[in-house]
C-alpha cells in the first residue's frame, strides 16, 4: 500500500489549477534534471514525506505544483496514483506527472508519464513542456489541450514497462529542446501586475530605451495602411496594449503566466502575448515576439507588425491556425 498523497483539503472557493509531480524512479541524475525545468515556477510546494502540502501563497494567479519525493512511491503504476487520488477527499490536480524508465533513458527530452486527474488517457510529456503547460493551466479551455496530447503522444500499457520506447511517437514539447535558447522559467524579480485580456490582442511593451519606436510601433500594429494586403485599415480596437515600466525585461514566460481571462468572459481572444522587446525596438522592421499560450505552448517568432492585427482576429475565431503565422 502507497501512503496518502500530501494534497491539499478541496478548495474553499474558486477551485485552484496545478499540477502534481511525483518521483517514481531512483535515478538522481534524472531527477535533478527534471527538478531544474520546474524550479522556481510559480506555486511550486515540495512537502516532506508524511506532511501534507500547506495552501498556496497569495499570488495573482493562484496555481498549485506539488512535488513528491518521498521513497515510499518508487516503483509507483500509474494506476496506483489513480487510486490515491480517488480515495481522498482532497484537491485534485489537471495534471498528474510520474518519471519511469524513459525518464531515465532520454536525457535530453527527460520524458514524463502524465494523465488528467483521475480521468482520461496517458501520455507522454517532456518535463520542459510541462513547466510551460503550469505556467497556462489557469486559462479557459485548456482541457481540450490536454486531449489532444493524449492523441498526439498516446501511451500503449504494454510500453510502460520501458522496452518499446522508440517504438512511440516523440513526446509533447521535444520540439522546445530544439530552440535557443530552449525556454525556462524564471522568477521575476518584482512583483508583476496581471495582464487581463479584454481584446483580440494584447501588445506588452517590455523595452523603454526609445519611446519614439514605441510610437512607430503601435502605430504599425495599429494602422498597417491601406496598401497592406487587408480591407481593415484600422486594428486598434483588435490589440490593446501595455506601456508599464514595470513590465521592462520581463521575458515571454514570465508575461505567459500573467495573461489572464475570466472564466466567465466569452469574447474570443487570440491564445497568444505580443511582446515589444528590445529586439523589436531595434529592428528597423520592429518585428515583434509572438509568445503561444495554446499549441504550441511556449513557443516563439518573430512576425511584422503589419500582420499582427490580422494574426489576432483570425486566430481569435478560429478561422486560421498559429502556425499558418510562424510558417510565414
Amino acid at each position: 500500500m502507497r501512503p496518502a498523497l500530501p494534497l491539499p483539503a478541496i478548495d474553499d472557493g474558486p477551485r485552484v489549477p496545478g499540477m502534481l509531480l511525483i518521483r517514481t524512479h531512483h535515478d538522481d541524475e534524472a531527477w535533478r534534471d527534471v527538478l531544474s525545468h520546474v524550479d522556481g515556477l510559480p506555486g511550486l510546494v515540495t512537502p516532506h514525506p508524511g506532511d501534507a502540502a500547506h495552501a498556496v501563497p497569495p499570488e495573482p494567479i493562484p496555481r498549485r505544483l506539488i512535488v513528491v519525493d518521498d521513497p515510499a512511491w518508487q516503483g509507483a503504476t500509474p494506476e496506483e496514483a489513480r487510486e490515491a487520488l480517488r480515495t481522498h477527499e482532497t484537491w485534485i490536480p489537471d495534471l498528474v506527472l510520474l518519471t519511469n524508465d524513459e525518464t531515465t533513458a532520454d536525457p535530453q527530452l527527460r520524458p514524463l508519464l502524465a494523465f488528467r486527474g483521475t480521468d482520461g488517457d496517458a501520455f507522454r510529456i517532456t518535463s520542459r513542456q510541462a513547466a510551460l503547460l503550469h505556467l497556462v493551466l489557469h486559462r479557459p479551455y485548456l482541457w481540450m489541450t490536454l486531449e489532444h496530447f493524449e492523441k498526439e503522444a498516446p501511451v500503449e500499457a504494454e510500453a510502460t514497462a520501458g522496452d518499446r520506447w522508440d517504438d512511440l511517437p516523440e513526446p509533447v514539447g521535444a520540439y522546445l529542446e530544439s530552440l535557443n535558447p530552449a525556454p525556462r522559467y524564471e522568477p521575476p524579480n518584482r512583483a508583476l501586475p496581471l495582464l487581463t485580456q479584454e481584446n483580440f490582442g494584447l501588445l506588452v511593451r517590455t523595452d523603454f530605451s526609445d519611446d519614439a519606436a514605441w510610437t512607430s510601433l503601435v502605430e504599425t500594429v495599429h494602422r498597417p495602411g491601406v496598401d497592406y494586403d487587408d480591407p481593415i485599415e484600422d486594428f486598434s480596437d483588435y490589440v490593446d496594449t501595455v506601456d508599464d515600466p514595470l513590465f521592462e525585461g520581463s521575458t515571454p514566460t514570465q508575461l505567459m503566466a500573467l495573461v489572464h481571462r475570466s472564466q466567465d468572459d466569452e469574447r474570443m481572444v487570440a491564445d497568444l502575448v505580443v511582446l515589444a522587446d528590445r529586439t523589436a525596438m531595434r529592428d528597423p522592421d520592429h518585428r515583434v515576439l509572438v509568445v503561444s499560450l495554446n499549441r504550441p505552448i511556449g513557443d516563439t517568432f518573430r512576425i511584422d507588425p503589419r500582420r499582427v492585427g490580422i494574426m489576432v482576429a483570425n486566430l481569435a475565431i478560429g478561422n486560421m491556425d498559429i502556425q499558418d503565422f510562424m510558417d510565414e
